[in-house]
């Protein structure tokens, strides 16, 4: 694995990693306020000019910037280094620092924590689906079983995963008919499969349903293969959203949606809602995975980038298994570190 690599290159080198993230970030401000003077690219990274002067020679050396009279601009070359490194920049730049706090102060299996903040930029989402597929790879072996629950970022978890296991079953964590096609649990498991060359099931059921339909439901035999499958699992992947955020999504009705502002709901995971303390307000009725089966699956992956999740993943903190590996932005972390 790629990230493997840069793990090993900032033990022994370290200073290459910083060197590039360094020269990354004059690019992007030039990039940003281009024709730019050197005095205000230094003001705006807080860097010395003698430094800045240093790089900028260094950058023109190497073609990808121009300097005039008018100040400093991206050469084409400039530009198609930027595209090429931007989508990995998030994972490359670790708050490796951040992590460690947090397993200082929390008792779950591992954080992964990548720079900057997922409501800003959609390469921050990207980043932490790719760091989370790494990570995900890294503990899959032949033949496991995988409870996969829907969303945004599980959606694109796939782009980065490769066939390197033999006989992966995927497997609808929940029930998931009515939110967005893209976003349900069975297209998800379905492109996971694809990407790693392995096998799903489909789940038919819907987000919520009566106890007369459930019952009903539990009996249908493609139903109960799935359910003993999550039930035999050895791992769960899953984000971590916002109460009312998820509500709208799945189109709940006005009564339940009271009911979650009666409670001061602020997080959402396979149906559970929970307040900021993590006591579960309300709990959908739907076929899957429940909370109380986490702790006994072998690993864990919840995910949740951008500052309006940080109340929800906050609140999760109390209900997460210690079998947890959770995969968070800066914004997210520095909130969790600062409300201890």
């Amino acid at each position: 694995m790629w990230q493997n690599l840069v793990n090993v290159q900032k033990r022994i080198a370290p200073e290459i990693i910083t060197e590039l993230l360094k020269r990354f970030d004059i690019l992007k401000q030039i990039e940003k306020h281009q024709p730019i003077g050197r005095r205000t690219i230094a003001k705006q990274l807080n860097m010395t000019e003698r430094i800045l002067r240093k790089e900028v020679d260094n950058l023109q050396s190497l073609k990808l910037i121009h300097v005039d009279q008018k100040g400093i601009s991206l050469t084409g070359e400039g530009q198609n280094v930027i595209s090429e490194l931007e989508p990995f920049m998030p994972v490359l730049d670790r708050r490796i620092d951040l992590a460690n706090e947090l397993k200082a102060h929390y008792d779950l299996h591992d954080f992964y924590v990548i720079r900057g903040d997922a409501d800003e930029s959609s390469e921050i989402q990207q980043g932490l689906s790719r760091l989370m597929a790494e990570r995900f790879m890294d503990e899959l072996f032949d033949g496991a079983v995988v409870s996969v629950a829907g969303g945004s970022t599980m959606a694109s978890v796939s782009e980065f995963l490769k066939p390197v296991h033999k006989g992966l079953m995927f497997v609808p964590a929940r029930g998931g008919l009515g939110e967005e096609v893209s976003y349900q649990s069975n297209s998800i498991v379905s492109r996971l499969a694809h990407a790693t060359g392995g096998e799903h099931r489909m789940l038919y059921a819907p987000d919520s349903v009566g106890d007369v339909a459930l019952e009903s439901l539990k009996s249908e035999p493609s139903v109960k293969e799935v359910t003993e499958l999550n039930q035999a699992s050895a791992f769960v992947i899953h984000g971590i959203g916002d109460a009312f955020t998820m509500a709208h999504r799945r189109h709940v009705d006005s009564a339940v949606v009271q009911k979650l502002e009666k409670n001061h709901a602020v997080g959402e995971a396979f149906g559970y809602y929970f307040d900021a303390q993590g006591n579960i307000v309300h709990k959908m009725k739907t076929i899957g995975i429940q909370l109380e089966d986490l702790a006994s699956k072998k690993r864990i992956f919840a995910v949740a980038g951008g500052s309006t999740k940080q109340e929800a993943v906050k609140a999760y903190m109390n209900l997460a298994p210690k079998n947890t590996v959770l995969f968070i932005d800066e914004a997210i972390a520095k909130y969790l570190l600062e409300s201890i």
